[in-house]
């Protein structure tokens, strides 16, 4: 989770990213491959003399946040199923809160489903890989020998 004085940087394909200062908004671009597999915040201190914590995406895929109703069923041998609320989604992800209590672990399989607030109100429906768990905050891969969904990648360039 990103906090309140920190930025954010994402990383490009070439382990370089641009840091911006949110004082006075000058711009340097770095090598961040140091940090690609351990710590992703990193405190930096700017020419004009600020200092702030910089947090390095290294997400292949944008994420966009959102705010859309759902559901989810968990695959057997995991049982389960319920409401939830999608906070956001990528090409290749999803991260939502579950309604209510919950037994999902890393490494389960659920099936979502949920509508995008584009005009078209296009249904949603994957088989995710479950990756976190934090609480009632869950994030998924969605499957890759999915097709991809147009519509999907539509909705995430705006």
């Amino acid at each position: 989770m990103q906090e309140e004085n920190e930025t954010r940087s994402f990383v490009k394909d070439d382990d370089k990213a641009i840091i911006v200062c949110p004082s006075c908004s000058n711009a340097k671009t770095i090598n961040v491959a140091k940090f690609r597999n351990g710590q992703h915040t990193v405190k930096v201190k700017c020419a004009c003399g600020i200092s702030f914590k910089v947090l390095l995406d290294f997400r292949q895929c944008y994420r966009k946040p959102t705010d859309l109703s759902g559901t989810y069923a968990m695959i057997p041998p995991a049982a389960g199923g319920g409401r939830i609320n999608v906070k956001n989604v990528s090409l290749s992800g999803i991260g939502f809160e579950v309604v209510g209590r919950h037994s999902i672990e890393t490494g389960q399989k659920a099936m979502v489903e949920f509508t995008l607030d584009n005009r078209k109100e296009t249904l949603i429906r994957k088989k995710v890989t479950i990756r976190s768990v934090r609480g009632t905050f869950i994030g998924g891969e969605f499957h890759q020998d999915q097709a991809f969904e147009k519509d999907l990648g539509f909705y995430l360039r705006f």
